[in-house]
């Protein structure tokens, strides 16, 4: 009897649980991307059965650990899983680390609705058509959702729009109403007073927004080291106008980010007042412009562009290029003309080069300065940040940024977003100088979660998050293996050892073979090579096994070898053994 009682116990502490479960209306905050690396932003908030999105965006691989792979993007493994339960997905403006994943995302999901503003609308429909994602291009549609408007009622989330400044047009900040009040999600931002083609942020509603009461503030903190406030972008139309007549009647080449549509609605206008026509280079370069100039946003008519096709045919004192690879990306506009290997544009006497992009972009210094020397080597003047001032002004937020926008809303409780984990702590630690507490500010790697449920915010469950790779094509996903075998081969090479064996299965290892690249050079190396064949020898006559199947010693001898090798080189080649039937 008192078994019976017990397990019905059990029974009923179980079915409270489960109902506790499904009744469970917390609100959950999961990092899936946007934390731990400046890209690849995705942030999922769930209640309940709902779940909405906010960016979608890819990440930049470093090219010599990750060779061969094209782009990042987020772990969509939960999203797909809780396919279901997503009421949509918010992107708050174009770059491509908030937006570039999207059609990845609607390869797994083409029915998830995409909330955005009109540019980032057009840039994703330019943007689907590509080989890669055309099948989705055809029939894709958003949901116009601006910063000056948006409003979406989606059951258990409410979402509004706000506007905020960036170095893109429709940048906005999202207001997310929840049971457990409301969340604001500002991604990059800053305070632009006097910006190039949008207009101010709204402070107002941002004010408001602070005495009705936030829970929970999700902020941009990559600036938070940075003193001071940000320039506005306008401070830099004086730099483009000097240095392009300074150019004489030599060629000017200007490289910068392909969303920076107000830098190089700049770049235009200082082109136009010296009596220059503009050549858009690049695909992104070609793809943004013809964005831009359709909205409205690069109002010049249509002979004021060239075709680089025909550029060769125009006076070089007539031009300025706007060319593509401010990052020194290999295979870009600007990398295959510091070679000489451009298919239409070529350098005439001592071109002058400008770069207007950020002076040290994460990852990219080798590349950019590889370029650099490139266009160094072929008489062009090179113009960079560390020698001109005013050739780049930050879209992201200085710490007397960030602390205003504290001040305005007066969240109880912070996450950082948008930086690196030693930029988050940086955050942590100015929250703390402005009063406060240290448990107040959640801290948040990738898969990391936090939960509001009845006016308390605590950490919640750790979700796996893995790394996805995406190849040269954009679309196929590669094998986190298969990036960590190229990255070794990369680093010591590759050697392998053919042993050939008999119809019967005996192994003959006096007959073996060894082939290496990348590793050392054979000819050099005879005395290496004739140790390394006899200790072979040696563990093939010492280890016995299965005849017909050499797998486990193929495995064993893999590892003998590498033991070796790192012994007598310091090197650690990725080793291949195979049996060869003769």
């Amino acid at each position: 009897m008192k078994e019976y009682t017990q397990n019905n116990t059990n029974k009923k502490q179980k079915i409270s649980s489960l109902v506790d479960y499904v009744r469970d209306d917390s609100v959950k905050i999961i990092m899936i991307g946007g934390t731990e690396k400046v890209n690849k932003n995705m942030t999922v908030y769930e209640q309940g059965d709902e779940i909405i999105v906010v960016d979608c965006g890819i990440g930049f691989p470093d090219i010599f650990d990750m060779p061969g792979v094209d782009t990042l993007i987020p772990d969509f493994t939960y999203l797909i899983e809780n396919s279901h339960k997503i009421k949509g997905v918010f992107i708050t403006h174009g770059h491509e680390d908030h937006v570039g994943a999207v059609p990845n995302l609607l390869m797994e999901l083409p029915d998830v609705p995409i909330y955005a503003s009109k540019l980032v609308g057009e840039f994703l429909k330019v943007k689907l058509t590509e080989k890669s994602f055309n099948s989705l291009g055809k029939n894709f549609s958003y949901h116009l959702f601006s910063p000056e408007t948006g409003i979406a009622d989606l059951g258990k989330f409410k979402v509004s729009a706000f506007r905020i400044n960036h170095s893109i047009p429709e940048s906005m900040g999202l207001k997310i109403s929840t049971s457990e009040g409301t969340l604001l999600h500002v991604a990059d931002y800053k305070f632009d007073e006097n910006p190039v083609l949008d207009r101010p942020a709204d402070v107002e509603t941002m004010e408001r927004l602070g005495k009705e009461g936030v829970s929970c503030l999700l902020s941009d903190c990559l600036g938070i080291v940075g003193v001071g406030h940000t320039k506005s972008e306008s401070t830099l139309s004086n730099t483009f106008h000097d240095l392009f007549a300074k150019a004489g009647k030599r060629q000017i080449f200007v490289t910068t980010m392909s969303s920076n549509i107000s830098r190089m609605y700049q770049i235009m206008d200082a082109a136009q007042k010296i009596g220059r026509k503009i050549v858009a280079s690049g695909r992104s370069i070609e793809q943004m412009v013809d964005i831009a100039r359709r909205l409205g946003y690069i109002p010049f008519s249509d002979d004021f562009f060239i075709n680089e096709q025909d550029s060769r045919n125009y006076p070089q004192e007539e031009i300025v290029y706007l060319i593509a690879g401010c990052y020194g990306q290999p295979g870009s506009s600007l990398d295959r003309l510091s070679r000489g290997e451009h298919e239409c544009i070529s350098f005439v006497g001592e071109p002058m080069v400008i770069f207007s992009a950020d002076p040290n972009p994460p990852g990219a210094d080798i590349t950019v300065e590889k370029v650099m020397d490139n266009l160094t080597l072929k008489n062009c003047e090179v113009i960079y940040s560390e020698i001109q001032n005013n050739l780049h002004v930050s879209g992201h937020a200085l710490r007397g940024d960030i602390e205003r926008l504290v001040k305005l809303i007066n969240p109880k409780y912070h996450i950082p977003i948008g930086g690196t984990i030693t930029k988050m702590r940086a955050y942590t630690n100015a929250m703390m100088k402005l009063g406060i507490p240290k448990n107040r500010v959640f801290e948040c790697l990738e898969g990391d979660s936090v939960e509001l449920k009845n006016g308390i915010v605590k950490r919640g469950k750790k979700y796996e998050v893995k790394q996805v790779y995406i190849s040269s094509n954009k679309v196929d996903e590669l094998n986190p293996v298969v990036v960590k075998d190229r990255s070794h081969l990369c680093s010591d090479g590759v050697f392998v050892v053919a042993i050939p064996t008999s119809q019967e299965g005996d192994v003959h290892a006096d007959k073996l073979e060894i082939i290496t690249r990348g590793f050392i050079y054979v000819k050099d190396s005879k005395d290496l090579m004739d140790k390394t064949k006899s200790f072979i020898q040696k563990r093939v006559k010492s280890r016995k096994g299965d005849k017909n199947d050499n797998s486990d010693l193929k495995r064993k001898l893999e590892n003998d070898i590498l033991k070796f090798l790192k012994k007598e080189t310091r090197m650690s080649p990725m080793v291949i053994v195979h049996f060869i039937t003769i």
